[in-house]
């Protein structure tokens, strides 16, 4: 399977979504008593699963770009990654902090930031909805 196969954008976004899942599930299962391990180790695929879907992304959008508009494409498209990278982390936060006053400990925390990763899980949804719709591929390219 090519890296640049059309659809595997969209399941490594599933991958990201379906750790993010079992995470959630974990942290309502265990709450506050989850071990350093048990809270590292879930990230490892969401993290893998994200990493992939940059490079794949990439290929995607710029293949078609003219040799000539290519660095400003570049340019563009890193600018736009970032944006949507800064402002995915702000709405997180924001979503966190409208479930969690000021003062919460424990399962207040925990709470809110289980219903956190239900946006982000929707988010990775919505990407990977997004990425069906990418030009395929030809034979050519």
């Amino acid at each position: 399977m090519a890296d640049d196969e059309p659809g595997r954008p969209a399941r490594h976004a599933l991958l990201a979504a379906a750790t993010l899942r079992g995470y959630a599930w974990l942290i309502a299962e265990r709450n506050t008593s989850m071990s350093l391990v048990s809270t590292v180790a879930p990230m490892l695929p969401v993290g893998l699963g994200l990493g992939m879907i940059g490079a794949a992304l990439a290929d995607t959008t710029l293949r078609q770009v003219d040799h000539d508009h290519a660095g400003s494409a570049s340019g563009l498209f890193n600018t736009s990654t970032q944006l949507g990278i800064a402002l995915g982390t702000a709405l997180t936060s924001v979503v966190f902090f409208a479930h969690s006053p000021a003062g919460s400990h424990g399962t207040t925390i925990t709470a809110a930031f289980t219903g956190t990763l239900w946006y982000v899980i929707a988010a990775l949804l919505a990407m990977w909805a997004l990425t069906l719709l990418l030009p395929k591929r030809h034979a050519t390219d």
